[in-house]
């Protein structure tokens, strides 16, 4: 008896060991969690520090109809109000971590959309201007967003893309012309360094004249180019692909996006199918 005692005791202990463990452990995954919560809700060093790390919030009426647990990102809540916001601040500190784009210089795009709104968000708070080639047929009210964010905005006519005079090519050539300017501008100043004099951001003078079209401090151009930049692609796999996964607690089994360049559903796929999908897996 005293033997089956000590050994119904040692259970027991055995017993209230894992218990407080158990106890002990959740304890502190909630607190860890609380904290990382209120982290998130405390205050942001600057409108980029804003930008990502939105919530998901379940939909209920299409979770009821499906049987299935339906949730929504919210990029509407982005400073610039869409997910390009995470587009444009990867395309923007690429380049100058490149040296493409100077802090002074000016992005240009041409998007009639989403895009150009986020860059001329994101784009002063680097030092940065944007100018934004956009179809003439687009809302004039998407013109007077841009303007009232400090973007310069050109309006064109409506042509083919293989055309010179397409929004996007113009958008292109406008960088190019930026950093003629800038440099015309460093030689006439007669600046030191032979490597400052002769190119800006990479691109060699060809003498032409811009400065109906540049401010007088320009600092050079850069064309965002969202549909040819991979810049677009990493900002979801390096940061939208990671947030949902960690919010999901990686209980995913259906990722579901509109494309338009493409890049959010090819940078949250490609992070789940190469991180965390097993091959069996249909997602």
């Amino acid at each position: 008896m005293a033997a089956v005692a000590a050994r119904s005791t040692g259970s027991v202990g055995v017993g209230a060991v894992i218990f407080i463990s158990v106890a002990l452990t959740t304890y502190f995954i909630s607190k860890k969690k609380k904290k990382k919560k209120k982290e998130s809700r405390k205050k942001k060093k600057g409108l980029v520090d804003a930008i990502g790390n939105t919530p998901l919030i379940r939909i209920n009426s299409l979770s009821a109809a499906t049987g299935c647990q339906i949730l929504g990102k919210c990029e509407f809540l982005n400073p610039g109000g869409s997910v390009k916001d995470r587009v444009a601040v990867q395309i923007i500190q690429e380049a100058l971590e490149s040296g493409q784009l100077r802090p002074g210089g000016i992005v240009t795009e041409g998007s009639a959309g989403s895009t150009a709104i986020s860059i001329a968000t994101v784009a002063p708070a680097y030092g940065c201007r944007t100018h934004v080639v956009i179809p003439d047929d687009a809302a004039i009210e998407k013109s007077q967003i841009l303007e009232a964010l400090g973007a310069t905005v050109e309006r064109v006519r409506p042509v083919s893309i293989t055309h010179k005079d397409h929004f996007v090519n113009i958008a292109r050539r406008r960088a190019s012309e930026a950093n003629e300017f800038a440099l015309k501008r460093r030689n006439s100043q007669q600046l030191n360094g032979k490597e400052d004099t002769e190119k800006i951001n990479g691109y060699e003078s060809n003498g032409c004249n811009y400065s109906s079209l540049f401010p007088e401090d320009c600092q050079g151009g850069f064309f965002a180019d969202q549909f040819e930049n991979l810049a677009n692609f990493r900002a979801h796999y390096e940061g939208t692909g990671p947030e949902i996964w960690e919010q999901t607690n990686g209980k995913l089994d259906a990722f579901v996006a509109a494309a338009g360049t493409g890049g959010t559903v090819a940078g949250v796929s490609k992070f789940l199918q190469v991180y965390h999908i097993p091959p069996s897996s249909r997602l």
